[in-house]
């Protein structure tokens, strides 16, 4: 029998584990591997099978940039612990106009924090970044130091190799059920094979509802969202050699630089919200969305944003779509929290931005499943589930 079973191999899941085995003995992290096949796939997905995720201090909330700098600031000792490299320092700009002040608010939520920021004017963005097409009454806020972005494929990896150093099991299966029993809780997966511990965390992010993985409504709001791809060539290498993260503030767009996928081909990736967004309820949403190749029009319109703001992207030949999934909760942060006390505890809502915040959000998640002190900047009832 288990001390805990978290329950999803995710960002934040991933990172509970780690937290929990440095904790104490008897940790399992139970989530299925990758799918070799995503066409053939019957089972559960992950937002996570990407290459690209920005992470930044800055935030205009600032339990997100607390979250943030305090995740940012373990990816050394993560990477030197597992061995595996998930982070790079490229930086990131975020870009905004006349009307907004999302820039400022971000700005002034990171300075405590010692972001290293600058302010940049439009001919200072251009002469910077000469790549980037951007009118006159466009202003810059560029973060340096740890800014930068993060593989979500391999910094999973890299958790669940220092959760098993530290002890952790790893249970490579889909949760298909979680139930109370005499002296604790077993969870029985698809495979029909049974676990039980004393307390399970779930932390299986957009797909725990779907799933019926929480004895609560969490009311979560799950959205799939297309993201777009251009494939960059040799010629366009050079010219985005120091092309960082980027954020545009009134599109709510954010933008990855040229980055490695497995083919062995760099592909810069844009992704925006957008009223396209399919509302995800059930088992059968999420499968059909995760198979498809998303939304025809988000291609064309984000494929139209992208080379006008970055006008060498013309020549790209080669762009195409995928899919991920955002889970909104109520409150805008993930709720951590007991759904039945001292047994199953919840870690789960990214909200759109949960990638750089995500050891963070592990790291109180296991202190809350293990009976540590709450000793953290963010209240404990801001991450609660609403009454």
């Amino acid at each position: 029998m288990h001390k805990v079973i978290v329950v999803g191999r995710g960002l934040i899941g991933s990172a509970a584990g780690r937290h929990l085995a440095g904790l104490m003995e008897g940790v399992a992290l139970l989530g299925p591997d990758e799918p070799a096949d995503r066409a053939a796939h019957t089972g559960v997905f992950a937002s996570h099978y990407d290459e690209g995720r920005m992470t930044r201090f800055v935030d205009p909330d600032p339990v997100w940039a607390v979250t943030a700098k305090r995740s940012i600031e373990r990816y050394a000792e993560i990477e030197a612990e597992s061995g595996i490299r998930f982070f790079t320092p490229s930086g990131y700009l975020g870009l905004s106009g006349p009307g907004s002040d999302y820039l400022e608010r971000a700005e002034a939520s990171g300075r405590p924090l010692g972001a290293r920021t600058e302010w940049l004017d439009a001919p200072a963005i251009r002469q910077r970044f000469p790549f980037l097409n951007v009118t006159d009454d466009k202003h810059g806020l560029h973060e340096t130091g740890l800014a930068g972005h993060i593989s979500p494929r391999a910094m999973v990896a890299a958790q669940c190799a220092v959760a098993t150093k530290r002890g952790a099991m790893i249970i490579a299966e889909e949760a298909a059920a979680i139930r109370l029993v005499s002296g604790g809780v077993e969870v029985e997966t698809a495979g029909g094979a049974v676990h039980r511990a004393e307390r399970v965390l779930v932390a299986a992010g957009a797909f725990t509802e779907a799933w019926g993985l929480s004895a609560k409504a969490l009311n979560l709001r799950v959205f799939g969202r297309t993201v777009t791809l251009a494939r960059i060539e040799v010629d366009l290498v050079g010219e985005l050699a120091a092309m960082p993260t980027m954020g545009h503030a009134e599109s709510g767009a954010y933008i990855l630089p040229p980055i490695r996928y497995p083919d062995g081909q760099l592909y810069l990736k844009i992704g925006i919200g957008s009223t396209d967004d399919a509302d995800l309820r059930s088992r059968d949403d999420f499968s059909r969305w995760f198979k498809s190749s998303g939304s025809a029009d988000n291609r064309r319109d984000f494929q139209a944003f992208l080379t006008d703001l970055i006008p060498g992207l013309a020549r790209v030949s080669h762009w195409h779509t995928d899919t991920c999934a955002v889970a909104w909760t109520s409150t805008g942060y993930p709720h951590i929290d007991w759904v039945e006390d001292g047994r199953i505890a919840v870690a789960v809502g990214g909200n759109g931005k949960g990638a750089k915040s995500a050891d963070d959000w592990g790291w109180l998640a296991a202190r809350l499943v293990a009976g540590e002190d709450w000793d953290h900047p963010v209240s404990r009832d801001k991450l609660r589930l609403p009454a």
